[in-house]
């Protein structure tokens, strides 16, 4: 027997296309004993609504269930306003977590040794600059450099002098 007009049906309904007929015709269907085994699965959707059918609620469920809601008491709820800056907190955490990872970020590119703040090296490069520079080498004295401190100039020049 060919099924394929039930397997259109079926798909119509779960496009939920089909009509109050075509869903009795569904029904009738899959309530017959002799349902092919690829079907087989969707019997039970259909026979249920059947068998709960049968199912009656009392007369007194209405009172039952209003009586369970008439002895809870309901609270009211008051709304809460929210102003401005209470909105925009979460905003500025965020910024604020930015700019500490920026600040971080920033000090950490930086040499951790005292080297890249000291005059010496300052004078040592201002001394090669000049050589690259220059056709013949001129020997810089530390006193006419302003910035080195007069302690430095032996330490500098012997340095220097060294190559």
């Amino acid at each position: 027997m060919d099924y394929k007009y039930i397997e259109q049906l079926l798909e119509r309904y779960w496009k939920a296309e089909t009509s109050i007929e075509e869903e009795d015709i569904l029904r009738a269907f899959f309530s017959q004993q002799d349902i092919p085994a690829a079907l087989k699965q969707y019997q039970p959707l259909f026979t249920c609504q059947q068998e709960d059918a049968d199912i009656k609620l009392g007369d007194d469920f209405d009172e039952r269930i209003l009586a369970l809601t008439e002895d809870t008491e309901v609270k009211p709820v008051k709304a809460r306003t929210i102003s401005l800056q209470q909105q925009l907190r979460p905003l500025f955490k965020a910024a604020a977590v930015i700019a500490i990872i920026f600040s971080v970020g920033g000090a950490l590119q930086h040499p951790w040794d005292a080297s890249w703040n000291d005059p010496r090296i300052d004078y040592a490069n201002s001394y090669i600059q000049q050589i690259d520079t220059a056709d013949t080498i001129v020997p810089m004295q530390a006193e006419n450099i302003t910035d080195a401190p007069a302690d430095s100039s032996k330490a500098v020049n012997e340095t220097l002098h060294k190559e």
